[in-house]
């Protein structure tokens, strides 16, 4: 039991890189609404020959999918606030810019009509 604790804990930093890339990699070019963690592990351990579904490779791809959807939904949740910024803009901005023009149109209309 001891000696399995120790493999567990030591795992080469090149190889944990290299998992976290694969997956990421994985991550970036799939649909968010279908890839799964577990996908995400099978798909890789197919691309690096490995199993992935024993700890501690199991912890590496949780760790590296749950921090890309941290990411994708802080990157989501801030171009949502991007983007109703821009709309209350448009909006306030919008009928400003309407009403002038129809002020300025109405003028032209009846220094047209008084000439």
């Amino acid at each position: 039991m001891e000696e399995e604790a120790r493999e567990v804990a030591v795992i080469d930093k090149d190889l944990k890189k290299k998992i976290k890339d694969t997956v990421n990699k994985i991550l970036k070019r799939s649909s968010l609404y279908q890839i799964t963690e577990v996908k995400a592990r099978e798909e890789a351990s197919s691309e690096l020959d490995l199993d992935l579904s024993k700890d501690p490779y199991k912890l590496i791809v949780r760790e590296a999918v749950e921090r890309f959807v941290e990411k994708a939904v802080m990157t989501i949740e801030s171009e949502m606030g991007k983007h109703h910024a821009q709309i209350v803009q448009d909006v306030e901005g919008g009928s400003e810019k309407s009403t002038k023009k129809k002020k300025k149109k109405n003028k032209t209309k009846k220094e047209v009509s008084a000439a």
